[in-house]
């Protein structure tokens, strides 16, 4: 039995709990519910999943997560990335999904129980109506919001990140919230049956806020350029060397810096 069946089944029985208990009524009519209750209910959930997972979430900067409603952009690796977020983050917050998405069992629903959306990114009308609400959202200013700005997963983490969509930072922009670069490393082995380790930590930094006084007279481009650049030098200079460090360390005899796609 692969690790990711194994840890699935032994899943099963709580996320099937938590589906009656909270999720769908939530995913429903979560108007009818406060952000702090829908967000805790799937943080438990979540939680719950990546310990049976093996994941350790290694975080550092939490202090720079501003107290208000911010954009929090992070570099993309794996469909997993959002979990880790939920592990460290105790404000509401919710993220954008490709629209694929939709067409899982469970997840859809618990995304939208914390009012997340989803991006249809061969619908150019739809993308600009999911912007507007996140920019809305963002004024209201009820939770933060997490983009994974290269739009598609880096296959491979050993290569730069790609270009980050200047879009991304347009609801942001009109909302006049800070931008709060995140960089991630490590997501790419969460979801992976082989090769078997004892644990599998995921490394999260969240950057200093860039707020809005500092932005409001560049383009989204060259927002977007910059916190792509400041994403990709603590990856490339500070994430991947303590990964490599901590992966040695814990798993000497199986772990190889080349297998870890």
């Amino acid at each position: 039995m692969s690790r990711i069946t194994n840890v699935a089944l032994k899943c099963a029985p709580r996320i099937i709990k938590d589906y009656f208990k909270w999720m769908n009524k939530y995913s429903n009519h979560p108007e009818k519910y406060p952000i702090k209750e829908r967000y805790f209910q799937l943080v438990s959930l979540t939680r719950f999943v990546m310990n049976k997972l093996k994941i350790e979430v290694i975080s550092e900067g939490l202090e720079n997560l501003p107290k208000e409603a911010s954009l929090i952009v992070s570099n993309h690796l794996s469909s997993a990335d959002p979990l880790p977020f939920f592990q460290v983050i105790d404000e509401p917050c919710t993220f954008l999904a490709k629209v694929e998405i939709e067409k899982f069992p469970f997840v859809p629903k618990c995304i939208k129980s914390i009012g997340g959306l989803f991006l249809d990114r061969d619908n150019l009308k739809q993308s600009l109506k999911t912007m507007m609400k996140i920019q809305d959202d963002l004024t209201v200013g009820e939770k933060h919001w997490i983009i994974f700005a290269e739009g598609t997963r880096n296959k491979d983490p050993l290569k730069n990140m790609k270009e980050f969509h200047h879009g991304t930072f347009r609801p942001a922009v009109k909302a006049k919230r800070p931008i709060v670069p995140a960089a991630l490393y490590g997501t790419f082995r969460m979801i992976k049956s082989k090769p078997v380790f004892n644990s599998y930590p995921v490394h999260i930094k969240f950057l200093k806020p860039i707020y809005y006084e500092e932005y409001k007279d560049l383009t989204t481009e060259q927002i977007a350029k910059m916190v792509n650049e400041r994403i990709q030098r603590e990856v490339s200079y500070s994430l991947r060397q303590l990964d490599h460090k901590k992966m040695t360390n814990d798993s000497a005899q199986t772990y190889n810096i080349y297998n870890i796609i």
